[in-house]
């Protein structure tokens, strides 16, 4: 209540429980503040894990870690 913050969920995998959240650079901080003090969602407990994050979509497409050239 007194702001609000427009965020995309484009992905979501119920057996990882995991999520690509798309959200303008200005709203980051404020996304990942909102994510860090949400400690309950419809009464269960609940936490969430930032993996990365990337002004490119296409830069969380992979893991340039684990690129194997052939």
């Amino acid at each position: 209540v007194g702001a609000a913050l427009p965020v995309d969920v484009l992905t979501y995998e119920e057996k990882t429980l995991s999520a690509i959240l798309r959200v303008v650079s200005s709203g980051l901080v404020k996304l990942w503040s909102a994510l860090t003090l949400l400690g309950f969602y419809q009464n269960r407990r609940c936490a969430f894990r930032v993996l990365q994050t990337s002004p490119f979509l296409l830069a969380l497409s992979g893991n340039s870690r684990e690129l194997v050239l052939d």
